[in-house]
């Protein structure tokens, strides 16, 4: 058993941090000073007249910061200290007049007062993408919409779903529910503008949101200066900037990692694929869409054929080496099961067409052993513990030295690993794995559980069951998020 070393982060003029929010406040962004790097992002917010005026005055309150929430782990809550061009992200958030749309509010007492969470979903996903659409053909357009829902509106979307089987409406409803954060996604995507969801708990902690439509238990929010880290730095990205990227030694491959999953139709009758990719020199995430799935006869479990698997990755290369002007040199491919014969002998075509050397096939889940150690806390995040060659367990949720308390609420439950195909040493896998877990640009707390190829595989495809078979998607991680 070892312990891994908390994975650096790389910021501006290649300055390192363990922690995102340090290395922002004292460093600055990645692409701080590069010419792609924001100056300005451009707000547009859609909502009621409430909302919309909550959020601009939010957007306001962020300009001069917010107290770190009282707590005996400062590392764990630090304050945000606003934003201008002298602190964190150096760059201004702004909004105005001409790039808000107010919906009236008989228009909202409409669509909360339509039958049924299906054909509510459906028109108050058309009702907004109109407004987005309205301000894509504006002549100033925003760089990120930020859609301020109103209580009435999230109560019919998100809660909806959970109060199903007591509701009169569920009766005239067919088929499952409909997912309205994934459907308006999906639905606002050929407009090219980033959207961003917010809750009126973001900029009013006394806003009070039911659980459920009959229940009485409110949600929990996060410190104001949680969610301006939060909420700002997952803006910044999807405005076009690059918040940090993983510190990685000059001598090691220039490696493309992919991480694999399958998600369902919307009918429930077809299992497709889809891929996250992770690039390691501007910590970008580009998406593409595989072929249907097939149940193998080996585990009764979805995978791809050996074409399917064989063009899937065929694909990813081709990106990468648009972006980046050639071929990498290794790739890493992560996927939530095992890799059945056929998805092993299309990959490797893929890989061999191209005469790459190392490639790395991992399996990854949450296994149910676990560790404890003695007194009160669970086992440190990056505790590795080797079963073999090829097999390990890997805790990438756990006490943190750097917050100097385990900040998670259950037992956690570390990740195992399998290695199919090794091209690389298990501690060098894992040591990638952790590093992994930081590049979720949705949260500014490292200790995330999966690797981002992972989480973000599963967030593409929430979103892509919804667009329709032959319409281009968005190559860019940020509409997915």
């Amino acid at each position: 058993m070892t312990h891994l070393t908390e994975p650096d982060l790389e910021f501006a003029h290649a300055f390192r941090h363990t922690d995102i929010r340090f290395g922002i406040m004292d460093y600055g962004p990645l692409d701080l000073g590069m010419e792609s790097a924001p100056k300005r992002i451009k707000l547009g917010v859609i909502g009621s007249a409430e909302t919309v005026e909550g959020t601009a005055r939010w957007i306001e309150k962020c300009t001069k910061g917010f107290a770190a929430k009282q707590s005996r782990q400062p590392n764990l809550f630090p304050p945000f200290p606003g934003v201008d061009f002298e602190t964190t992200f150096r760059c201004e958030f702004v909004t105005s007049d001409e790039i808000q749309r107010v919906l009236p509010t008989r228009e909202i007492a409409r669509l909360v007062a339509v039958a049924g969470q299906r054909e509510v979903t459906k028109q108050i996903v058309e009702t907004i993408t109109n407004e987005i659409a309205a301000l894509a053909e504006q002549t100033v357009k925003p760089d990120v919409v930020l859609i301020a829902l109103p209580v009435e509106i999230i109560e019919r979307t998100y809660n909806a779903r959970d109060a199903s089987g007591g509701e009169e409406d569920d009766e005239v409803e067919a088929g499952p529910a409909l997912d309205f954060r994934g459907m308006l996604k999906a639905s606002c995507m050929r407009l090219r503008l980033p959207i961003q969801l917010l809750w009126p708990t973001t900029y009013d902690p006394t806003a009070r949101i039911p659980r459920k439509l009959k229940e009485t238990s409110e949600r929990r929010t996060q410190d104001p200066a949680t969610i301006a880290w939060n909420l700002l730095t997952a803006t910044y990205y999807k405005a076009g900037g690059l918040p940090w990227r993983l510190a990685r030694d000059a001598r090691q491959l220039r490696t493309s990692f992919v991480g694999l999953s399958f998600y369902r139709s919307v009918d429930g009758e077809q299992v497709h694929t889809s891929t996250a990719q992770m690039f390691d020199e501007r910590g970008e995430g580009l998406i593409l869409r595989g072929g249907r799935m097939v149940e193998s006869e080996e585990d009764r479990r979805p995978h791809l054929t050996a074409i399917d698997a064989y063009e899937l990755l065929k694909g990813s290369l081709k990106v990468f080496r648009d972006q980046h002007g050639h071929w990498p040199a290794r790739v890493v491919l992560h996927k939530t099961s095992k890799f059945d014969r056929n998805e092993l002998d299309g990959f490797h075509t893929a890989i061999d067409e191209r005469d790459i050397d190392y490639a790395d096939f991992v399996w990854i889940q949450k296994s149910m052993t676990r560790l404890y150690r003695l007194g009160v806390y669970p086992p440190l995040r990056g505790t590795l513990l080797r079963f073999d060659k090829d097999q390990a367990l890997l805790y990438t949720r756990g006490s943190v030295d750097f917050f100097r308390t385990y900040p998670g609420m259950y037992v956690p439950r570390p990740l195992q690993l399998r290695c199919q195909v090794q091209g690389q040493p298990l501690q060098h896998v894992a040591e990638e794995t952790l590093a992994l877990t930081k590049m979720n640009w949705n949260n500014t707390q490292f200790d995330n559980g999966m690797p981002i190829t992972i989480a973000a595989a599963k967030h593409v495809g929430d979103v892509l069951k919804y667009v329709p078979e032959g319409q281009e998607i968005a190559a860019r991680y940020s509409f997915y998020m």
